[in-house]
């Protein structure tokens, strides 16, 4: 009896152990079951607020553009026909002989016709018109547009950059009304036909790209919709998980539920990676349209919107200007199905599948895109705006860049060191390059060449290569003994000289052939650029007075603190040279090389501007002197080898020790160049000033008129012999005519037998040059 109980009491133990422990379980799966969706609810919530945050702050974050100078037509600008329609076809214009409509120009005998694009400039907007422009020779006679002849009329500026954020993307920002009604009808057509009807992922979609990919034997469709495409651009990495197509999911729904559908296809249209351009990256179609094409997207025909549709499978395999074949293909194929889903008619498909690619050249060669020029851009904005202000707000960034300018510059850059490489026999890309042109009276740049290669993000030569300027540092020299109260005929010593500094071995400079040429004047020995005149001239003046007139043309003061300081052992990037030159080239004011006009905002309204920093540095007599002497330096000296040398051009070539850097220095009355040629490894080149510089410069020239140099009317000029400095006619003698203090002409000696005459016989003799 008392074992029955004992065995009924253990199976009601264990009946209530199972109760127990089924409602312990039940109590953990509804517990797990409930962190669990307030995980995943947490989860949704944090997505919510970040993608939607996110999203709201980027897709209308529009970054700042930069345009260039635009090109002024009026009556005697100095352009002809062939090179404004070469101007024309940089900016995008078509060739129309119906000139429908914005963006077209034809030619009509000597006349051409354009359509001008509507564009805001800072002072005001102007709209689409017709113009014609008739030409005399290879300058323009007369400028027209329907009201009647205009005296001035600008082409639309090129846009040359934007500012994205730091990580390399650029794009051009559409807004809804911006973009083509086939642009959108065709990606939905061919990337997502549920588009309308989906929220945010497609079943059907995922299956109907299976079943054609399965068909076709490759992948011709995804199964992404248009949202999760937009979600992995904007948020996520390339791994192929799990997890994260979950997440892709998840976000694309959200999207969708938080925003318009036409939001969601211009975010993508804008968003969408279409190729690359070394490590700019180029993204939506806005920018695309410029980089395949060279215009903006409104003038895109049927086919060029088919084929950078074609090219959002992929960039890289699709690329047209590596796989134009494969393009094309892919470019008809969507071609046919815009024309099965009537979104053009049988003719317009006609026309678009006869066509060619029609892609620029290269990537090089669409729009204009100048890094090393945006580089001295960005340096400028950095001191008034931040990087969130310039690539969310839409700015309007005005700069100094001239493109026909730039692109002649470059190539006279990149050809010439080519030409160089192959008249010695060195290794093809071993040299380097950097040029710099600015206005000689305000210093806006209008050219920078940072390198060899002009459209591609790299070291910035032009702006960062500090190297030593050998001789271009005389007329510093020269400068503050004329300031000293010498002459440009004073005598100089060329002779041995031994400077024996307090600390570091003795110093015993010689001139570049290892000859001396004993006492000769100033102008001389600046033009033929003589060390030793210079070291001992330098010697005689104070190192310190020197270096202190230096500080006044950089704005910095030396590093070099030794006499070899006095032939160029100071390094300087080619920007400083430029400002230390433009003193000499303004007439005496140092102005700051500029590359930035103005920055409007969205509106157009002004945001900022960016007066000229003009301050007077050399008295008007003493940069007088110094000009005529560098003009002299051309004409007879180390730069006599020029075929531009004696047409009104003020130079200096200059050499570093070994001959690893080839420096030149020049300006005529309109702008002041800089050229530096070496090796990025700082190995000996063989190249002097002359041979390297110089010849890149002469290039440079070749691509438009000098304007010569205009001095001083009232700056009565002294004829004296070019040897020995000493007065004399040019009847009997090599002379100079230099600006010489009054009472210095007074005291100077005459050359025996070719003397001044007074009087009658001196009037006659001027008369008659004799």
């Amino acid at each position: 009896m008392a074992t029955g109980k004992r065995s009924s009491s253990k199976r009601a133990a264990r009946k209530r152990s199972k109760r127990t422990w089924r409602w312990r379980l039940l109590q953990a799966a509804l517990y797990t079951t409930l962190f669990a969706a307030l995980g995943v609810a947490g989860y949704l919530v944090y997505l919510d607020r970040t993608i939607t945050g996110t999203f709201d702050g980027r897709r209308w974050s529009i970054p700042a553009q930069v345009f260039a100078q635009p090109l002024e037509l009026h009556a005697g600008a100095a352009i002809g026909p062939y090179a404004l329609q070469a101007e024309l076809q940089r900016l995008g214009y078509q060739l129309d002989p119906n000139l429908a409509a914005p963006g077209t120009y034809k030619r009509r005998g000597a006349t051409l016709q354009i359509y001008l694009r509507a564009f805001k400039f800072m002072e005001r907007s102007r709209p689409s018109q017709r113009i014609d422009v008739t030409f005399s020779g290879q300058h323009v006679k007369a400028v027209f547009n329907e009201a009647g002849e205009v005296p001035l009329i600008r082409l639309d500026p090129a846009t040359i950059g934007s500012f994205f954020p730091a990580h390399g993307e650029d794009r051009l920002i559409l807004t809804p009304d911006q973009v083509p009604p086939l642009l959108a009808a065709g990606l939905k057509a061919i990337e997502d036909r549920d588009y309308d009807r989906h929220a945010g992922f497609s079943i059907r979609g995922i299956l109907r790209a299976l079943w054609v990919n399965l068909r076709s034997g490759e992948r011709q469709q995804g199964g992404s919709t248009l949202t999760q495409q937009l979600v992995k651009s904007y948020f996520l990495d390339n791994r192929r998980t799990i997890s994260r197509k979950l997440q892709e999911l998840a976000m694309a729904v959200i999207l969708e539920a938080r925003f318009s559908k036409e939001d969601l296809l211009t975010a993508y249209i804008n968003e969408i990676f279409l190729g690359q351009n070394g490590s700019r990256a180029i993204h939506g179609f806005g920018l695309g349209a410029h980089f395949y094409f060279n215009k903006p997207i409104s003038e895109l025909d049927v086919s060029e919107i088919a084929t950078l549709i074609s090219i959002i499978r992929g960039p890289s395999y699709y690329n047209p200007f590596r796989h134009p074949q494969r393009a094309r293909e892919r470019r008809d194929r969507i071609l046919q199905t815009l024309g099965r889903d009537k979104l053009i008619d049988q003719q317009q498909l006609s026309a678009a599948l006869s066509q060619p690619l029609g892609v620029v050249a290269s990537p090089i060669s669409g729009g204009a895109y100048y890094p090393a020029f945006m580089d001295r851009v960005r340096a400028e904005l950095k001191r008034y705006y931040d990087l969130e202000s310039l690539s969310s707000e839409g700015l309007r960034v005005f700069t100094t860049i001239q493109p026909r300018k730039q692109e002649a510059v470059q190539r006279a850059v990149s050809l010439t060191l080519q030409q160089i490489e192959t008249d010695r026999g060195l290794e093809p890309g071993l040299l380097q390059g950097a040029a710099i042109v600015a206005d000689a009276q305000t210093g806006e740049i209008q050219a920078l060449v940072g390198g060899r290669k002009g459209r591609v993000d790299g070291f910035n030569r032009a702006l960062s290569a500090q190297r030593p300027v050998g001789s271009l540092i005389k007329p510093v020299v020269y400068l503050t003994a004329l300031e000293a109260g010498l002459h440009l005929a004073s005598p100089v010593e060329d002779t041995p000289v031994t400077v024996s500094p307090k600390f570091g071995d003795q110093w015993s400079p010689k001139n570049f052939d290892g000859e001396y040429r004993g006492t000769l004047p100033m102008v001389r020995a600046l033009a033929e650029s003589l060390n030793l005149a210079t070291v001992n001239l330098g010697l005689e003046i104070g190192l310190p007075r020197i270096h202190q007139r230096f500080i006044g043309l950089v704005g910095r003061a030396p590093a070099n603190s030794y006499p070899s300081f006095l032939l160029g052992a100071e390094s300087l990037a080619p920007i400083e040279v430029l400002q230390m030159y433009g003193n000499f080239a303004s007439g005496g004011f140092r102005t700051v090389p500029k590359a930035v006009i103005a920055v409007l905002d969205a509106q157009g309204r002004p945001v900022s501007h960016h007066p000229f920093d003009l301050q007077q540095t050399v008295a008007l007599e003493h940069v007088a002197a110094i000009n005529h002497a560098l003009e002299i330096v051309m004409a007879k000296g180390t730069g006599r080898s020029s075929p531009y040398a004696k047409r009104g051009v003020a130079g200096k070539t200059g050499t570093s020790n070994d001959n690893r850097d080839s420096w030149f220095a020049g300006f005529d009355n309109r702008q002041v160049s800089v050229v530096w040629a070496g090796r990025d490894d700082n190995a000996i080149t063989g190249l002097t000033g002359s041979s390297g510089a110089l010849r890149i410069w002469n290039q440079m020239a070749a691509a438009e008129p000098i304007d010569p140099l205009q001095h001083l009317q009232n700056t009565p000029l002294t004829e004296v012999e070019y040897q020995t400095g000493l007065r004399a006619r040019k009847s009997c003698a090599d002379v100079v005519r230099l600006p010489i203090p009054r009472a210095a002409v007074n005291t100077m000696p005459v050359k025996p037998g070719c003397g001044i005459a007074t009087g009658l016989r001196g009037r006659l003799q001027r008369w008659t040059g004799g």
